[in-house]
């Protein structure tokens, strides 16, 4: 899993990887500038107090839960955008280590996208329903790193070996194959979810987990008769 991961910043300095980079992040970028200029100008206007302290304090507090979910949907945002430049990251992973591989199947820009548009709804989601744990865990953290790392990892895992997979097997052998290795699946979920949340290497981290999923579909699929 860690080679994998290894060859994924490897090839970071590679024309397509820059280029997917630099799409997703004025993607992701201006996103959530859209959404701080949603917070910061549209919903003051909507708190009315008669006490200013209370007012300021409201507004506060809407910043606060602002950061909070832009931090805990990070993830689902960046993979979303990913998706767009899926087939980029993963044909050249593919052209560099797996030349003498049959090709995978080209997915469409469109259907990518929609399917990581199922996939970010489900992952809000759940991470909505998990918030009250999250808020409980304010008093002993322990719990929110297990259970962020947790669902994410599982989700993230699921995902981003669905969206490569899908390349190459069809869907009841790309489930056969995702249930059979759950386990490794979970693990290279948790890292991509830890490298999500580290500042600046988050901006990268999409494309790291596409790269290194390729490498792990790959080691599987070798290992498998699915």
């Amino acid at each position: 899993m860690f080679d994998a991961f290894q060859k994924a910043f490897a090839q970071l300095p590679e024309p397509a990887f820059r280029g997917v980079l630099v799409k997703s992040l004025l993607l992701t970028v201006a996103l959530y500038a859209a959404l701080l200029a949603l917070a910061f100008f549209v919903v003051p206007p909507l708190v009315h107090f008669d006490w200013s302290w209370l007012e300021w304090l409201a507004e506060a507090a809407g910043l606060i839960v602002f950061l909070v979910a832009g931090f805990l949907l990070f993830p689902a945002v960046a993979t979303l955008f990913v998706s767009l430049f899926l087939e980029e990251i993963a044909e050249a992973v593919e052209r560099r280590f797996y030349a003498a591989d049959p090709p995978g199947k080209s997915m469409d820009a469109v259907t990518a996208f929609m399917l990581s548009l199922r996939f970010a709804a489900v992952m809000v989601l759940l991470n909505l329903l998990v918030l009250p744990v999250y808020l409980l865990g304010l008093l002993f953290p322990p719990v929110n790193i297990v259970v962020f790392y947790g669902l994410n990892g599982y989700l993230l895992s699921r995902e981003y070996f669905e969206l490569v997979s899908s390349r190459h097997l069809p869907p009841d052998a790309m489930h056969r194959l995702r249930r059979s290795e759950q386990g490794r699946l979970i693990l290279t979920g948790i890292v991509i979810a830890l490298l999500l949340t580290v500042p600046i290497v988050n901006f990268i981290a999409p494309l790291l987990a596409t790269a290194a999923m390729v490498h792990v579909y790959k080691d599987l699929r070798a290992r498998h008769t699915v």
